[in-house]
């Protein structure tokens, strides 16, 4: 009796926790990223195991913190061993979910900006509007305008935009409210259920802003609710 007891008593803990669709809705914004920047060129992958990136990029050099994923260089937390690689080693440099989880992040810039041969480019994506995660080392999320003081010294910008609509960040925020919290099994489905649903009004959206007061040409915006930045930058 106790054992059906403590059967049921897991089964009940285990509802609290489970998704009827696998897979990160997150990841396809990254996987889009990685087509639309695909290359043969020699490139540094950083951190970036969260996204299938091989088949885009090829020819890559992976440094990564997580001693359980296969790379070419395990590194310290906060990827201060990227001093190790030299400088003007690579043409290309794909970094993704690593700029929020560190306390200097200009201090990594100013690594992959060493790293990287002249005229080289660097892929990055960094959280926006996301949930906390990886914590206690979450200590920054960024936008539009992070990236243009962080990178106003780089020599060229391919291009700065907020990975998805608003719609589309809400549904990845219930996603991750999904992974990162034990709900009432009915409530977990029907949270589910409306994330999949609700990317669709980003068919409707028209226009955004970013801010309330003006809406003008100038505060016009692609993105006022991205759940992640994404841009290219030239060395």
């Amino acid at each position: 009796m106790n054992n059906f007891k403590k059967y049921i008593q897991r089964k009940w803990h285990n509802g609290h926790r489970f998704i009827l669709f696998k897979g990160k809705p997150s990841t396809k914004n990254l996987l889009r990223l990685c087509e639309e920047n695909r290359t043969t060129e020699y490139t540094l992958v950083v951190h970036s195991e969260d996204v299938e990136y091989k088949k885009y990029f090829p020819n890559n050099y992976t440094i990564t913190k997580r001693k359980e994923i296969e790379a070419d260089l395990h590194c310290d937390i906060f990827y201060d061993d990227l001093i190790k690689i030299n400088e003007n080693s690579f043409e290309c440099i794909l970094c993704t979910g690593l700029l929020e989880h560190i306390p200097e992040p200009k201090k990594l810039i100013d690594n992959l900006y060493r790293i990287l041969k002249p005229n080289g480019k660097l892929i990055i994506s960094a959280s926006s509007a996301f949930s906390l995660h990886e914590g206690p080392n979450d200590y920054f999320h960024f936008t539009h305008y992070s990236f243009l003081e962080l990178f106003k010294n780089w020599s060229k910008i391919g291009y700065i935009k907020g990975s998805c609509g608003p719609f589309e960040t809400i549904s990845i925020l219930l996603h991750r409210i999904l992974l990162q919290c034990d709900i009432f099994p009915p409530v977990r489905l029907i949270v589910e259920l409306i994330s999949k649903v609700i990317p669709l009004f980003d068919n409707f959206v028209k226009r955004q802003y970013d801010c309330v007061g003006y809406k003008n040409k100038e505060r016009m915006i692609d993105s006022m609710l991205p759940s992640n930045m994404q841009a290219v930058f030239y060395k």
